[in-house]
C-alpha cells in the first residue's frame, strides 16, 4: 500500500513553475494536517518556499467519488483540512513557481528541473499513520529526460511524450534531504576510489558544454575522491551524485546525504580560467566533506532536523569551517589543486581575513549560533563586529592542525580527528551499503577536544578555548612560519591614500568599511562620493588618482547622503599592507599536511 504519495508534473515548464500534489491513502482522524517545512539542511536561512504555492485545492476520495474539500490557512506554513467520514484517500494539489536559480531552491524552466523536497514537499503532520515514511514520489517529465537523484527508483513508466519515473523513500530524513535534477543530458556514470559516481550536468543558459573539458573534470573527480577515501577509508555508500549547474555567475553548493548539487560560471570549465576552475573543484571537495562532516557525524542539534524553525548550534565553525579547510587540503593532496593555487587561494582567503576588524567583537562559537541573523541576514555594519564561522573557522582548523602536528612531529593533523570522530560516532543513513561508527550519535565540542587530546596524547583544551571561544586574530604569521613557509604582504602602491572602504560603482557609493578605517566616523554605507578635493570622482580609478600622494594629509571629500550635498575633511592613511603572499618550500610539518595519502603503484 502507498500510504502517502508526493507526484510531481512538470507540463507548465514553460511558465516556470510545476504542478504537486500529495496523496495520503487511509487517513485517520478528523484533520489532515500539512506543514510546509520553511528551510532546506544545509542552508541555514529561513526561505519560506510556501510562498511561491498558489491555486492550492483538495478533495477526499469517497466511494469513488471526488469531494471537494475546504483548505484552512494557518500561520506562516500549515494547512487544516477536515476529513469527511468514509474518506479512502485525501488529495492536495498546488501549482508552486520556480524560478530562483539557486541550489537551495526549486528552479524549473522548458530545459530542466531542479527539485529541492525541502522546498516542495510538506510535511504530513496529522492525518496518516505514517507521516515518518515510507513514500513514494513521482514525477512525469518529458520523455527526453532523465532525472538524477539519491532515491532509490522502482519504476519507469512510458506516456507517450511523457515519461512517469517513480522513486521509494522509507524515511523523512531520505525524502528530505535529498534533490532531483531532470533534464535532457545524460548521466555520465564513472568509478572513483572504489565507488560509483554519477554526473549530471545543466548549462542554464543553453551553451554547449565542450566534451573535453567535461572528462578533464571527471578525471579530476576522480582524483579527488580517490583522495577522500583514503583518508577515510571506504565509504558506507556505494553511490554518489554530482550535479552541476554552469551559470554566467551564479554561485553556491549544496550538500545531500548521497549527493551535492552545485552552480559555478560556465568559465570554471574554461582552459584559461585558473580561478574559476580553482573555485568549482574546491566547491565539489567541499560538498564532498560533507557526506561524513554534517550528513553522517552531525551536530547534537541536527539529530533531528525540525523545518520549521530556525536550529542554532555554536558548532557550525567545525561542521562549515574545518568542511573548508579539509575540502581544500585533499584539492592540494590529491593533485588536482598544484601548490600555486593552495597559495593563490590562500591568499584570497586572508585578503578578506585582514579586512575584517570582528574578530575583536566576536568568537567563532558566537558566530556559528547567530549564523541565523548575521550571516545570512547582514547589515552594512555586519563586518565590523561579526566574523564568518566559514573563513574564520577556516583560518582556526589551520591553527589547530598545526598544534597537532607540532605535537605528534606530523603525525596526527586535524584531518586525522574527523576520521577519529567518524570511526566512534558516525551515524548509517538508509541506503548505505556499510555501517557507520561504533558509537553513532551526534556530537559535542567536547567530543572533537577529546579525540584531539587523545591522539595527540596532550591537551588541546585551551587550544580550542582560545581559538573558538576567545577574541582576536590568529597569528598566521606564526603558522607559517612554523611550517616552514613565509608570508609577505601583498604589492600596492603606497603612495595612494587608504580611507578603507568598500565601493560599488556607478554611483561611487560606500557599502562598508574595513578594519581600521579612518572614514568610519565621517562616512556612511551608501554614501555616494561625488568628489575629491574638487576633483569629480565617478569611479574607483577615480578616487585612487584623486587620493595618490596624499597618505596623512587632510583631503576634503564631497558626498551626496540622501539627496542632500555635505563635505568632510579625512585623513587617509598608508595602505596597512597584510601578509597574504605565502612562498618557501615548506618543512616536514608542511610535507604531512600537503602529501598523498593514496597507496603509490
Amino acid at each position: 500500500m502507498r500510504e502517502i504519495v508526493h507526484r510531481l508534473d512538470v507540463s507548465t515548464r514553460d511558465e516556470q513553475r510545476f504542478r504537486s500534489e500529495i496523496e495520503i491513502s487511509n487517513p485517520v482522524g478528523s484533520k489532515l494536517i500539512l506543514a510546509f517545512p520553511r528551510w532546506s539542511p544545509g542552508s541555514y536561512l529561513i526561505r519560506e518556499p510556501r510562498r511561491l504555492v498558489h491555486d492550492m485545492r483538495a478533495w477526499a476520495m469517497i466511494s469513488g467519488k471526488n469531494i471537494d474539500c475546504k483548505v484552512d490557512r494557518r500561520g506562516p506554513d500549515e494547512i487544516r483540512i477536515n476529513i469527511p467520514k468514509g474518506t479512502s484517500s485525501m488529495h492536495v494539489e498546488w501549482f508552486a513557481f520556480g524560478n530562483d536559480l539557486s541550489v537551495r531552491t526549486n528552479h524549473i524552466d522548458s530545459s530542466h528541473f531542479h527539485m529541492i523536497p525541502s522546498a516542495t514537499f510538506p510535511r504530513v503532520m496529522a492525518g496518516s499513520n505514517h507521516s515518518e515514511g515510507p513514500y513514494v514520489v513521482e514525477l512525469l517529465h518529458p520523455n527526453n529526460w532523465s532525472a538524477t537523484t539519491q532515491l532509490k527508483q522502482v519504476e519507469r513508466l512510458d506516456e507517450g511524450d511523457f515519461v512517469r519515473s517513480v522513486w521509494k523513500a522509507e524515511s523523512r530524513d531520505a525524502l528530505y534531504d535529498g534533490i532531483i535534477e531532470a533534464n535532457a543530458n545524460e548521466e555520465i556514470i564513472f568509478k572513483a576510489g572504489g565507488r560509483n559516481f554519477r554526473l549530471k550536468l545543466w548549462d542554464a543558459g543553453g551553451v554547449k558544454i565542450e566534451s573535453d573539458r567535461v572528462d578533464f573534470l571527471i578525471n579530476s573527480m576522480r582524483e579527488l575522491f580517490s583522495e577522500f577515501h583514503a583518508l577515510f577509508g571506504e565509504p558506507p555508500w556505494d553511490d554518489y551524485a554530482v550535479i552541476l549547474h554552469l551559470t554566467e555567475k551564479a554561485r553556491g553548493g549544496l550538500e545531500h546525504t548521497g549527493s551535492q548539487s552545485s552552480q559555478m560560471r560556465r568559465g570554471s570549465l574554461d582552459p584559461g580560467d585558473k580561478e574559476a576552475w580553482r573555485d568549482l573543484i574546491s566547491l565539489i571537495s567541499h560538498e564532498y566533506v560533507h557526506a561524513w562532516n554534517v550528513k553522517r557525524l552531525r551536530p547534537k542539534t541536527f539529530d533531528d532536523y525540525d523545518l520549521s524553525q530556525e536550529m542554532h548550534t555554536d558548532l557550525l565553525w567545525w561542521f562549515e569551517g574545518v568542511t573548508s579547510w579539509l575540502g581544500d587540503m585533499i584539492c592540494l593532496r590529491s593533485g588536482v589543486w598544484s601548490d600555486e593555487d593552495w597559495s593563490a587561494d590562500l591568499k584570497r582567503k586572508l585578503s578578506r581575513f585582514h579586512t575584517m576588524s570582528g574578530w575583536d567583537h566576536q568568537c567563532l562559537s558566537e558566530s556559528s549560533f547567530e549564523s541565523w541573523y548575521h550571516l545570512y541576514r547582514p547589515h552594512p555594519h555586519s563586518a565590523e563586529t561579526t566574523i564568518s564561522y566559514y573563513l574564520q573557522g577556516e583560518i582556526a582548523a589551520m591553527c589547530m592542525d598545526l598544534e597537532l602536528r607540532k605535537r605528534t612531529k606530523g603525525k596526527i593533523g586535524l584531518d586525522n580527528v574527523m576520521v577519529d570522530l567518524w570511526k566512534l560516532h558516525g551515524l548509517h543513513i538508509e541506503g548505505d551499503s556499510g555501517s557507520g561508527g561504533s558509537e553513532p550519535r551526534a556530537i559535542v565540542e567536547k567530543d572533537i577536544v577529546s579525540s584531539m587530546n587523545r591522539l595527540s596524547k596532550g591537551r588541546l583544551n585551551s587550544v580550542v578555548r582560545k581559538l573558538v571561544h576567545g577574541l582576536g586574530a590568529p597569528d598566521m604569521q606564526e603558522w607559517a612560519k612554523a611550517m616552514g613557509r613565509k608570508l609577505d604582504p601583498v604589492d600596492a602602491d603606497e603612495y595612494v591614500g587608504w580611507i578603507g572602504v568598500q565601493l560599488s560603482e556607478s554611483p561611487l557609493r560606500v557599502n562598508k568599511f574595513l578594519a581600521g578605517s579612518p572614514a568610519r566616523d565621517k562616512l556612511q554605507p551608501g554614501d555616494e562620493i561625488v568628489a575629491v578635493n574638487g576633483r569629480r570622482t565617478r569611479k574607483s580609478s577615480d578616487l585612487k588618482g584623486a587620493l595618490r600622494g596624499r597618505s596623512d594629509q587632510d583631503v576634503s571629500f564631497t558626498i551626496s547622503r540622501r539627496g542632500g550635498m555635505m563635505t568632510f575633511l579625512i585623513t587617509p592613511k598608508k595602505d596597512p599592507l597584510h601578509p597574504v603572499n605565502i612562498s618557501g618550500a615548506g618543512n616536514r610539518l608542511w610535507k604531512s599536511f600537503s602529501e598523498s595519502k593514496q597507496e603509490k603503484s
